[in-house]
């Protein structure tokens, strides 16, 4: 692996302080052209957290998440994690992420036991994909192609506050060249003219996360790593599923990406259905059912581009606020 690939290791990395309490290792950095804390870090440490309270064989089945106020990227999280009910099958936790005693976070997770001998009534969604990743388009070079080298920078409106600077702009493309998630959008990703219900697109994660369950002392005392534990795949998962989500909003108004005043999380949502192999391409279907008073729903569904099979179901609702569809037009 290149020594310029950021860790998804080190960026979600946690230390316990006592049975339920934990703290980040590193500051909770903001996506690039964003001022709070990236929503997918913290679902993905509420993850961990709770994963190091609950025994081996216990899997995460759903997350319900609520952003309460924005994170600081200049601070620390630390993050408290209560057992609500622990029982033979299922155990429901809630987690905690405060900033300075402020409560920036909050999730419910229900883990389940792992079965394997019992399966009466069985089904997984499946698509028949009739394109691969490789027919999509690399993330990075589409938005030089598309969107720095493209002729119109106005129209992308976050993107041109920064109109003449090199950096900022080179900062997006070394994100998708060097970050944790691995892109393959269409090629109309960042402005597309065409009507539609649904945005299709792959991702996966490039740092290596094992598939093979190994043995952790019962007392939870390890750590989890990427290396050690499989169930480091669901939080792998939980970063990468709020990237590249709600700010795909303008794909479905025929608006170009990036055109928003204003943009904040409010829930997050996801249903495991199976292992999300992470290191594996999985192919995505966002779906926009609800925008209205500036706030949009956005729904996902991701499945495993080998199998066809779904792994995952994504929802999230945002407040995101944009000029009127003339205003945004007219800088074209």
């Amino acid at each position: 692996m290149s020594s310029r690939l950021a860790s998804l290791e080190k960026i979600l990395e946690v230390s316990r302080v006592s049975g339920s309490k934990f703290v980040t290792k590193a500051l909770p950095a903001a996506p690039v052209g964003s001022r709070g804390t990236f929503g997918g870090t913290l679902v993905a440490q509420s993850l961990l957290a709770s994963l190091h309270t609950v025994p081996q064989d216990f899997i995460p089945s759903s997350l319900h998440c609520y952003f309460v106020s924005g994170g600081d990227p200049s601070k620390m999280i630390a993050y408290d994690v209560q057992e609500l009910r622990q029982g033979r099958n299922f155990i429901h936790k809630q987690v905690r992420a405060y900033q300075s005693k402020r409560l920036v976070f909050t999730t419910s997770i229900l883990f389940a036991r792992e079965k394997k001998d019992h399966d009466s009534l069985h089904r997984l969604k499946k698509v028949e994909l009739k394109d691969g990743p490789e027919t999509f388009e690399d993330g990075g070079e589409l938005f030089r192609a598309k969107v720095v080298e493209g002729g119109n920078l106005e129209r992308y409106g976050r993107l041109s506050e920064g109109l003449g600077e090199v950096g900022p702009l080179q900062k997006h493309i070394e994100a998708f060249k060097y970050g944790p998630i691995e892109y393959r959008f269409p090629h109309d990703m960042f402005y597309s003219r065409k009507h539609t219900d649904m945005l299709q697109q792959f991702v996966r994660i490039r740092n290596e996360v094992t598939v093979e369950k190994q043995t952790i002392d019962s007392d939870y005392s390890l750590s989890i790593t990427p290396r050690n534990d499989p169930r480091y795949n669901y939080v792998a998962f939980a970063y990468l599923s709020d990237s590249y989500f709600l700010l795909t909003v303008p794909y479905f108004h025929r608006l170009p990406m990036y055109s928003h005043k204003f943009s904040v999380s409010l829930d997050h949502c996801i249903h495991f259905h199976q292992l999300p192999k992470v290191n594996e391409w999985i192919y995505l279907q966002i779906q926009n059912p609800r925008s209205f008073w500036d706030k949009h729903f956005l729904q996902g569904e991701y499945f495993s581009a080998s199998t066809g099979e779904i792994v995952a179901s994504v929802s999230q609702e945002g407040l995101v606020i944009y000029d009127s569809e003339e205003t945004i037009r007219a800088k074209f």
